[in-house]
């Protein structure tokens, strides 16, 4: 479901972010886009005090995107208790981006529940905090009416895909006793996939040793990411989660990685990145997980993955 968010000032900014972020972010920059084809948000860490390189890194991860998806305008918010850190990046995006015809509109900066406007020229100050309770807003309404859940920060996003250790344990003794995967697993898969996102139940101990010993198949992934659409992919990452979260670590990198590419399609970027990080974790070179991290950072929309599965149908049909 796409969520539909029409902001008319600071508040109505603040409040949109935690709903397209899924969490509450800390210690943060967050670029909220407006006026282009495929809008897009975005999220990177404080660059450390004293790094200008980690500065311009930020604004060109930020920029780089907005201009290729031909962004009319942006909004900045920074959360922080230091207004230094504000006032060092609104000096260097506010330029950065006007030059290139991006429009600015806001930057503020988020604390304990009140906001400040940066000043964008040196020497500017603050404007007075304000309170804000973004919890009772319309957005936060809206997104509990369509099911979308707020987490307090990005740490808890990330429990959400934490290893189980019961599971882990479980499945890791069903998958030592089953043979090397081979091409009938592909059917198998499938069907297990399948009957799990339509009937909304887990995945069983021995269907899930079955998907994760055989998910390190290129064509097991294959069949996996194309049996997931826009439509069905909240399910299927129900599914891919609770896989990811009893994986062996054997099956970490490529569980996460569909995860990710589960999460991203339904439109959760946040959660994709989580999960790449555990891809990454044990396999810091893993190319689907790399794939899909460059989708992310490009901020490239799911529908872009419909343009290449309808390409990919149509070469197979006329093979």
């Amino acid at each position: 479901m796409t969520t539909t968010l029409t902001a008319r000032g600071p508040e109505d900014l603040l409040a949109a972010v935690p709903v397209v972020l899924g969490f509450r972010p800390q210690e943060s920059l967050v670029m909220l886009t407006f006026g282009a084809a495929r809008p897009f948000h975005a999220r990177v860490d404080l660059p450390p005090p004293g790094d200008p390189a980690g500065v311009a890194e930020a604004v060109q991860a930020l920029l780089g995107p907005s201009l290729v998806h031909q962004v009319a305008r942006v909004a900045f918010v920074v959360y922080s208790a230091d207004p230094a850190p504000a006032a060092r990046l609104a000096a260097a995006l506010v330029p950065a981006f006007v030059a290139d015809g991006v429009e600015v509109l806001e930057v503020l900066r988020v604390h304990d529940g009140a906001w400040c406007s940066v000043p964008i020229r040196a020497g500017g100050v603050e404007t007075p905090p304000v309170r804000f309770d973004d919890t009772h807003h319309r957005f936060s309404a809206q997104a509990v009416f369509e099911g979308r859940v707020t987490l307090g920060s990005r740490e808890e996003l990330r429990a959400t895909l934490a290893p189980c250790p019961d599971a882990r344990e479980r499945w890791g003794a069903h998958i030592a006793g089953l043979p090397d995967p081979g091409p009938a697993d592909v059917a198998r898969v499938h069907a297990l996939l399948a009957g799990w996102v339509a009937s909304g139940e887990q995945p069983d101990d021995e269907g899930a040793a079955l998907v994760l010993r055989a998910v390190t198949l290129v064509d097991v992934r294959d069949v996996a990411l194309y049996a997931v659409t826009r439509a069905t992919s909240p399910d299927h990452l129900r599914v891919w989660s609770a896989l990811l979260r009893g994986a062996p670590d054997e099956q970490v990198p490529d569980t996460a990685a569909v995860t990710a590419f589960c999460a991203w399609l339904s439109g959760h970027g946040a959660l994709a990145w989580c999960a790449l990080d555990r891809c990454f974790e044990v396999d810091a070179d893993h190319r689907l997980g790399a794939c899909l991290a460059q989708c992310l950072e490009r901020a490239l929309p799911p529908t872009a993955w419909e343009e290449v599965a309808d390409d990919d149908t149509g070469r197979r049909d006329s093979a």
